[in-house]
Parts: structure tokens; C-alpha cells; sequence
């Protein structure tokens, strides 16, 4: 083998090693983006119920100053 071989190899083998990492970052991207989309629909229904309860608790307020008129 002569230099330019040896660089060509070289070369063959970073790059190969760049999509072994490329392809394992596509990975942990998908698996994060996953995971975002669930905790996005955990987030929007705790607010939901959240605000079912603010309501609920405002409502029980305002009947309550309303009853003691």
C-alpha cells in the first residue's frame, strides 16, 4: 500500500465512523422528540385539569361570598 492508499483508507474510516454517529444521533433525536410529544401531552392535560379545578374552586367561591349576602 502505498501513502495515498493509506489516506483513502484513513478517510474511508473517519467517514464511516461519522455515520455510525450520524445515524446513532438520528436515533437519540427520535427517541427525544418522542418523548417531548409525550410529556407536551402530559403537560396539556394537567392543565386542562388544572383549570377544571380552578373553576371548579372559583365557582365554589363565588357561591359561597353570593350565600353569606
Amino acid at each position: 500500500m502505498n501513502e495515498e492508499q493509506f489516506i483513502a483508507n484513513d478517510l474511508g474510516t473517519i467517514i464511516a465512523n461519522q455515520s455510525i454517529m450520524i445515524a446513532n444521533l438520528k436515533v437519540k433525536n427520535q427517541e427525544l422528540s418522542t418523548r417531548n410529544a409525550q410529556l407536551q401531552e402530559s403537560n396539556t392535560a394537567l392543565r386542562k385539569e388544572m383549570s377544571l379545578h380552578e373553576s371548579s374552586t372559583n365557582n365554589t367561591s363565588n357561591r359561597q361570598k353570593h350565600s353569606s349576602n
